[in-house]
């Protein structure tokens, strides 16, 4: 009997459930949307519901802890905790939504997107590269040595 379990296995053991549960609200704070199976979004949607509310509701150190516990980056996480508040002020509960895109030929999978109901997205800034010329290296050619350019020594006794 399946008495007072909670949620779904979605095919993994405990600690692949918690990595792809990270990796999904991670996604969804930092890109506002996502594509995904509509058992993984049922998944992660409490999880996100819950963050969004501690985020609006309580203070910012209380906040920024529940996040880190998820996303292990304290820059991404303030900037996540400035924005997040910006957009949904005021609103405590409700703040996301899904709707069905397609199905997966291969296995027949409801594809879903999963988003917030306001239009949010993290601007995140990109380390420029330095733009430094690439030095291409020199070919480099074997000299061939014909057999008679051989000094006496160096041949059969």
């Amino acid at each position: 009997m399946n008495h007072r379990k909670f949620g779904i296995k979605l095919g993994r053991n405990r600690r692949e459930r918690e990595a792809l549960f990270k990796s999904l609200v991670r996604s969804m704070f930092t890109h506002g949307a996502i594509e995904t199976t509509s058992a993984k979004a049922k998944s992660v949607v409490s999880i996100i519901e819950k963050l969004s509310n501690h985020i609006i509701t309580h203070d910012i150190v209380l906040a920024q802890r529940e996040l880190s516990t998820y996303i292990q980056d304290k820059n991404l996480v303030s900037d996540i905790y400035s924005t997040f508040k910006g957009v949904f002020d005021g609103q405590t509960s409700n703040f996301t939504k899904m709707w069905k895109v397609k199905i997966r030929q291969g296995d027949n999978s409801l594809i879903v997107k999963f988003a917030f109901v306001k239009p949010y997205s993290l601007k995140v800034e990109k380390k420029e590269e330095s733009k430094s010329e690439v030095v291409k290296p020199k070919k480099v050619t074997k000299k061939v040595v014909s057999a008679k350019g051989r000094s006496a020594s160096g041949g059969k006794k």
